[in-house]
Order: structure tokens, then C-alpha cells, then sequence
């Protein structure tokens, strides 16, 4: 009887030391880590430092090519923030409380190819955000502060960024900026944002737009001032995306004038598709020269690794050459030694 009662007290130790342990293994995996990890990602070596409350970026190992910096208590980037962190492609910095961007802060990170700046206070875009040589998505919603310099945003124009997803919703804007010419975009998220007004001119400098998104950003604009630009769309066959489409199979937008396309807004887009077609051409002759390129390079490198393998046979076989002459001139017997020989061995 003793010794059961001792089995079930040792069972029972040995259950809550279990339980215990589960309980601790449980905090550990649920618990958020306190510094930057490091791990690969398609390929890639990314740092996270999302969620960590942090107030600035930390040291961080170099050759970093995807850093996620959101969720923290960031506010401003200066000129050295990203100094040294050349490699990034992808930066997130969403959910900070970023309201000052330095004109240079962006400038050293040349293959940054998305940047992720929602959910931040920010109060002005630098020109140099839109230099990037390589920036291809680019988020900007919900900056309730930044429509107080976006509608008269000055930038360098045209845009030399390769912008194809620009995302501005969420941003109390009422005039869409002037972006110029963006021969590369194909989305375009303006929703959620009080406008007052839709010209299609804003959108003809974009030639290669698939899809707008207006859900709930024109709610305030009269109908008939939107035909033009619904009719554009229509005849580019560009996608636009509305929470509501009831306004537009209306009898009054049926009623309101039909526009034609003025002259003006075909130049503007044949010129925005001039660019296309350089920029396309560009690419395209620079792939071909990197194929001639390296197609060259191993060429060379072939040729040369030929000449050192007939190096090679060369000086082998004049060395197996001199070997069998040597043999044939060195005596094998003490008969074969010539008198020459002798006779100098007689004099010493």
C-alpha cells in the first residue's frame, strides 16, 4: 500500500514538472524577441526588427537585402540612417511614427526596389525618394499629414524611379499631385482620400496603368466632371475599382455629355509611350550587350585556358624531348667513354 501511495506521489511530481515545463516552453515560443534576428527569405538575407519599440535602427549586420522595421517608434530619417546598407531591395517601414525624411536619407540605397512608408505621420516627401534608380513600389497610405505638401508636391521631373505600384490612399487628399510622366506604372491606389475633382489628364502621362483604385474618393465629385475621365479608362481599357458602381449606371451620368478625347491628351500619352519605347529599348540593349558581354568573357576565358593547357603539352613534350637525348648521349658502359675524356683525366 506504502509503496503505491509513493508511485502515484512520484507520478504526479513528475506530471507537474511536465505540465510545468510545457507551460515555460509555451512563454518562450509565444514571447517576441527583444533584438533583430537574421534569416533568409527567397533567397535573401533580411533582418527583422519589426515590433522591438525601437527608436532608431540599430548596427546591423551588412549585406542585408530585406530589413522590417515596422511597427516601432521611428520618427525621422536622417542622412546616415541607411548609410552603409547599400544591398536592400525591400524596406519596411510601416507603422512608425515618421514625420521627417531628409532629403539625402534615401539617397544611398541605390537597389531598393519597394519601400513601405504607410501608417506614418510624414509631413514631406524629399525629391531624392523619387530619383531611386531601382524604386518600383512605393507605399504611402494612411499619412493623414503629408496631402498639406502632396497636392503641390515639387519633385524632379520626369520621375527617373521605375515606379509600376504607387499607393497614395487613405491620405485626405482633395487634388491628386503631379507626378509627370510615369511610363511605367500599373497600379494606382488613390482610394479612401475626399477629392474634388478626377481629370483624365492626370491619368493620359500614364500609358501603361492597368488598374485605379477610387473606392470612396469620389463620392464628392459631380458626375458629369468624371466622364471624360471614365470614358478615357473605357477606351484604355484600364480597370477602375469602386465600392459603389451604382453612380455611374445612373440616369444622370447617362444624361451627361459625351466628351471626346481632345488632341492634347493623345500628345501627352504618345509621349509618355515615346519613353515607354526608350526605356524599353534601353533594357533591352543593355540585356543584349550583357549577353554579348559574357558571352565574350567566356570566350576569353576558354581561349586562354586553351593556351595554358598546349603550354602545358608543349613544355611536356619538350621535356620527355630532351630526356630521350640526354639518355642517348649520356655512356652506359666504361668502354663507351670517350677519349676525350682520357686524356683530360691523364693530365689532372
Amino acid at each position: 500500500m506504502f509503496r503505491i501511495q509513493e508511485d502515484l506521489l512520484l507520478a504526479t511530481t513528475l506530471l507537474c514538472f511536465v505540465c510545468a515545463k510545457e507551460v515555460t516552453d509555451l512563454d518562450v515560443l509565444s514571447s517576441k524577441p527583444s533584438r533583430c534576428t537574421y534569416e533568409y527569405a527567397y533567397d535573401m538575407y533580411g533582418a527583422h526588427c519589426g515590433g522591438l519599440r525601437l527608436t532608431k535602427i540599430p548596427s546591423l549586420r551588412s549585406g542585408i537585402e530585406i530589413l522590417d522595421f515596422s511597427d516601432n517608434k521611428l520618427q525621422e530619417l536622417h542622412a546616415d540612417t541607411f548609410y552603409g546598407y547599400s544591398s536592400i531591395k525591400y524596406l519596411y517601414l510601416a507603422e512608425n511614427q515618421i514625420y521627417l525624411i531628409e532629403e539625402n536619407a534615401l539617397s544611398y540605397l541605390t537597389s531598393l526596389q519597394t519601400l513601405d512608408l504607410s501608417n506614418n505621420v510624414i509631413l514631406e516627401l524629399p525629391d531624392s525618394l523619387f530619383q531611386l534608380p531601382s524604386l518600383r513600389k512605393l507605399y504611402l497610405n494612411g499619412n493623414p499629414l503629408l496631402h498639406l505638401s502632396l497636392s503641390n508636391l515639387q519633385i524632379t521631373k520626369p520621375i527617373k524611379a521605375p515606379l509600376e505600384l504607387l499607393d497614395i490612399s487613405e491620405n485626405k487628399l482633395k487634388v491628386l499631385p503631379d507626378w509627370g510622366i510615369l511610363p511605367q506604372l500599373l497600379l494606382y491606389n488613390i482610394s479612401h482620400n475626399p477629392l474634388t475633382s478626377l481629370e483624365a489628364q492626370h491619368f493620359v502621362s500614364m500609358c501603361r496603368l492597368q488598374k485605379v483604385d477610387l473606392t470612396e474618393s469620389i463620392n464628392k465629385v459631380t458626375l458629369c466632371n468624371i466622364k471624360l475621365t471614365v470614358t478615357w479608362f473605357q477606351e484604355k481599357h484600364i480597370y477602375f475599382q469602386l465600392g459603389d458602381y451604382s453612380r455611374l449606371n445612373s440616369r444622370e451620368f447617362d444624361n451627361c455629355p459625351r466628351l471626346e478625347i481632345s488632341a492634347d491628351l493623345n500628345s501627352t500619352y504618345q509621349r509618355c509611350d515615346s519613353v515607354y519605347t526608350k526605356l524599353k529599348n534601353v533594357r533591352g540593349s543593355r540585356s543584349t550587350w550583357l549577353t554579348i558581354g559574357g558571352g565574350l568573357a567566356g570566350f576569353l576565358v576558354g581561349f586562354v585556358l586553351l593556351l595554358y593547357i598546349m603550354h602545358r603539352h608543349n613544355v611536356a613534350q619538350t621535356k620527355r624531348a630532351a630526356n630521350k637525348a640526354l639518355k642517348k648521349t649520356l655512356p652506359t658502359t666504361v668502354g663507351d667513354i670517350p677519349p676525350t675524356v682520357g686524356l683530360l683525366n691523364n693530365v689532372s
